[in-house]
């Protein structure tokens, strides 16, 4: 599971319309704090930006961090994006929109990878007072407590990672993700995926089932203040900087009272490496196979910044960087 609920507040920003609004949690911080967290992010290649434009040569490659839940603000970012992606001559996503409906179905077929279908559930593995506290989050969020008794761990956690209100909001996965592959498919612009999507499934629900359990305590520990994650993860993907977001993040796991320091440390650097470095480093690979020139990636925002992020890793090959319109 490896950090998942963490990851999901930044891999999944959310739109938060009247009625669901939070807290920029950058806004909270003091001159100090907000200072070092500046300069931790502006120590990070390619710390800010959402769009990018790689060349090397003759082939150009248009990276663009997206997010993958709707937001009104996404129209007029569609209306500059789209003639990026309808003079393009492929269009590379995390998942592509006929690979991610085959994944949905092989889901729908398959409830071993979401529920527990065999053993004790939730309520028989954790503590009575834990389980507890759970299921009235679980409520919270319109999921029956046997219900969730039953869900694996890592989907446990990511039902419970939106917070309602959001869950509530018309077109909720209308991201820019879908609005770009949406353009594409209009222009006869093809489409393919990155990676295998069942293969976050197998990474997610890599640990023992029990190993999965005792960080579930960790994960469910920062539930409280999802909503003021979401609004700060989606106002920094506006900002054109969601590393701030992840590094405010990374301070609230590594403080929380779950596990001890130690576990909490290991449990993000996996996460950073699972769910982040190796699916970045996976990629380069398909990018350069990839023939057709522009080419348009259009992946999660927080995949672009970073040492180990897309942007340096194609620097690395050779390709020369250039920040462009958002």
């Amino acid at each position: 599971m490896r950090l998942l609920l963490t990851l999901l507040f930044l891999l999944l920003p959310a739109a938060l319309w009247a009625g669901c609004t939070g807290t920029d949690l950058r806004t909270t911080l003091a001159a100090g704090d907000l200072a070092r967290l500046q300069a931790r992010a502006a120590a990070a290649p390619f710390a800010e930006g959402n769009h990018w434009i790689a060349r090397r040569g003759a082939r150009t490659v248009h990276v663009i961090g997206t997010m993958h839940i709707n937001d009104p603000r996404m129209e007029a970012i569609t209306a500059k994006l789209a003639p990026v992606v309808r003079e393009a001559g492929l269009l590379l996503m995390e998942a592509s929109p006929a690979e991610k409906a085959a994944f949905e179905r092989k889901l729908g077929r398959t409830p071993s990878l979401m529920l527990i279908t065999e053993g004790p559930t939730l309520i028989d593995r954790l503590p009575r007072q834990e389980w507890e506290s759970l299921a009235a989050k679980a409520r919270a969020h319109g999921i029956a407590p046997w219900m969730a008794a039953k869900m694996r761990p890592w989907f446990l956690a990511l039902s419970m990672a939106v917070p309602p209100c959001v869950l509530l909001q018309p077109d909720i996965k209308n991201g820019l993700d879908l609005r770009l592959a949406a353009a594409a498919e209009a222009a006869g612009v093809p489409i393919r995926s990155l990676e295998d999507p069942m293969s976050v499934i197998r990474m997610l629900d890599g640990d023992p089932l029990e190993e999965q359990v005792r960080q579930l305590r960790a994960y469910t520990a920062l539930l409280g203040g999802g909503q003021d994650d979401f609004f700060t993860m989606s106002e920094a993907y506006f900002d054109q900087q969601v590393l701030h977001a992840l590094l405010l993040s990374e301070q609230a796991f590594l403080e929380n009272g779950a596990l001890t320091r130690a576990e909490r440390e290991e449990m993000w650097a996996e996460a950073m490496q699972q769910l982040l470095d190796q699916r970045n480093r996976a990629w380069i690979p398909v990018i350069e196979a990839a023939e057709a020139s522009p080419l348009v990636v259009a992946a999660g925002a927080l995949h672009l910044p970073g040492e180990n992020g897309v942007l340096n890793l194609l620097q690395q090959q050779g390709y020369s960087l250039e920040r462009a319109p958002f």
